[in-house]
């Protein structure tokens, strides 16, 4: 099911995603648990149209790549924005703000829900 609202990719993170996942159909998000102190990180995984489920839900980042979601993380995931940010440092990065958090560790690579 394709998710129009719960969850919003900006269009400098839509571009980002995209280069990233050259020579795949699109991008799996997943929320990794016993990663981190926080217990849990984002990460995002190049697949191949094939490899998609069914049951998956899916951002349209343009017409023919997608962003795929597993059902089980849509809940903690609602109300997330995406972002691709350059901080005063001039790093780069994808910024997820996700509402459903409960605590991030220090270094804002892992997070609690």
């Amino acid at each position: 099911m394709e998710l129009k609202s719960e969850i919003m990719v900006t269009e400098a993170a839509k571009s980002h995603l995209l280069k990233g996942g050259v020579g795949a159909d699109g991008l799996r998000l997943i929320i990794k648990g016993g990663k981190g102190c926080g217990g849990n990180e984002y990460d995002f995984q190049p697949i191949k149209l094939a490899d998609a489920n069914q049951s998956d839900d899916f951002i349209k980042l343009n017409d023919t790549f997608n962003l795929y979601i597993d059902p089980a993380d849509v809940l903690r995931l609602f109300g997330t924005r995406i972002d691709f940010i350059e901080d005063e440092l001039g790093n780069r990065r994808i910024d997820i703000m996700n509402p459903n958090e409960t605590g991030r560790c220090g270094c804002g690579k892992s997070v609690t829900f």
